[in-house]
């Protein structure tokens, strides 16, 4: 939905990294660049997966759960002791703007994006499948099935 309606071209201008509302984040999938693994460093998100290393797999990440508007207040700022309400920022130019406050629609005008069907239906039979996953991983493994009991 953000792609659709020019949001998500925005944040990325400004700095702001758009991650899925889905899985990959939240258990760790997120192929960040900018930081070492081990190195402290703090980021902000607007949902709840704020464990630590929880979106990029560093147990060197703070992650801070904010409102969607603090969220973007943070990243123009660059820095996490703005505050918005006080606060200006600077301009390209240099000169110095302050924030208003966040308006909009509750729901996008033209509705949610479903995005893509990707759901495939498990086979009836699933003994055949095989489920890749390199030994060098060092996020996935598969597991041993359990003894029956």
């Amino acid at each position: 939905t953000i792609e659709r309606d020019g949001l998500a071209d925005t944040m990325r201008e400004f700095g702001g990294i758009v991650l899925a509302n889905a899985c990959g984040p939240c258990i760790g999938q997120w192929d960040r660049q900018n930081v070492k693994k081990g190195e402290a460093n703090t980021i902000v998100t607007s949902y709840n997966r704020n464990f630590t290393g929880r979106n990029d797999a560093n147990p060197a990440t703070h992650g801070f759960v904010a409102s969607p508007e603090m969220t973007v207040a943070l990243t123009l700022a660059g820095t996490l002791d703005f505050n918005p309400l006080t606060d200006k920022l600077k301009a390209a130019d240099g000169s110095e703007f302050a924030l208003t406050s966040p308006y909009g629609d509750e729901l996008p005008q033209r509705g949610f994006d479903a995005g893509e069907d990707t759901y495939q239906a498990p086979p009836a039979d699933g003994s055949s499948v095989v489920v890749d996953v390199s030994p060098t991983s060092d996020r996935l493994q598969l597991l041993s099935p359990f003894d029956k009991w």
